[in-house]
């Protein structure tokens, strides 16, 4: 059975700032995120793509929300998200991603991505169950240690 949505939720020790900057800016994306990177840096309301490391298409979408967080007010970063980098994938309807990011504590942000509008995207299901947990580790791994985790490929 395909779930509507994949919720994954992490604790980092790292400020919520520091956590904001490596989810948005493509100099941390790089990083982490499969060597992705924004083609143009994300605004609100705006379209958005992002490339592998080789320039191929990786996901689109449309930027829904960025409200970066602040002293005792969450952060949200609200995309659409459609897979360019698989056909088969990319078939399917375009999913919804919602990150929030709290600050929980001196130098600890709670994680949150929801990643909905599953249900006729069953393909996306199976690759993002695991991949998002991968993805999100990865962050947590770099801001933590400074260093990335290595490819899951590997």
């Amino acid at each position: 059975m395909v779930g509507t949505a994949h919720v994954y939720q992490i604790y980092i020790a790292a400020t919520p700032e520091e956590v904001w900057r490596a989810i948005t800016d493509s100099d941390w994306t790089r990083k982490y995120f499969h060597h992705t990177s924004f083609v143009e840096p994300p605004v609100a309301g705006a379209a958005y793509r992002t490339v592998t490391a080789d320039g191929r298409d990786a996901v689109e979408g449309t930027i829904e929300e960025m409200t970066p967080p602040t002293p005792g007010r969450p952060g949200r970063f609200v995309q659409t998200w459609h897979v360019l980098y698989d056909a088969a994938l990319a078939a399917e309807p375009p999913g919804h991603v919602e990150w929030t990011i709290e600050g929980v504590g001196e130098g600890l942000t709670r994680v949150r991505l929801v990643h909905g509008d599953l249900a006729y995207s069953p393909l996306t299901w199976a690759h993002v169950k695991d991949g998002w947990v991968w993805i999100i580790d990865a962050l947590k791994t770099l801001l933590e240690t400074g260093r990335p985790l290595p490819s899951p490929d590997s």
